[in-house]
């Protein structure tokens, strides 16, 4: 059950209450582990399932999920939803791809994730570039596209 915990505090009042705070983890993908469907929480710890009609992205690979969390904060801050992802993709040479929900295709360099994942966003979010399935950011300060 700790998979599910965030964080806790534990307070003693006296001189015979004891207050217990409990902040559960917020579930943000799921991740296939040894034949086995995991959500993976904010907590950075898995939690199995068996059946679930929750929508999360799914994560293909196998990446330290510290390395996942640090992404998801970096989503965060741009200006992509993270309810627009669909996929992560996981390369062993450290390095994600995202697949939105409308099938469009973010690859995503393995050192500066967070200025790949701007540059990527202008072309995203211009109707010029509404055709366009994969914006490959990997280069440095070049954007490839392709339809």
């Amino acid at each position: 059950m700790s998979s599910l915990i965030e964080k806790y505090h534990i307070s003693k009042r006296y001189p015979s209450s004891i207050d217990i705070n409990i902040q559960k983890t917020e579930f943000l993908a799921k991740i296939n582990n040894d034949g086995k469907i995991f959500l993976v929480g904010s907590n950075g710890k898995f939690t199995e399932i068996e059946f679930s009609k929750i929508q999360l992205p799914f994560i293909f690979g196998n990446p330290v999920i510290d390395d996942f969390i640090i992404l998801k904060t970096i989503i965060d801050q741009s200006k992509i939803s993270y309810n627009e992802i669909k996929n992560f993709y996981f390369f062993p040479s450290k390095r994600w791809d995202l697949e939105l929900k409308d099938n469009t295709i973010i690859k995503l360099s393995d050192n500066n994730i967070q200025k790949s994942l701007s540059l990527a966003t202008k072309f995203l979010h211009n109707d010029k570039f509404k055709d366009v399935k994969v914006i490959d950011a990997r280069i440095k300060n070049q954007v490839i596209l392709n339809d």
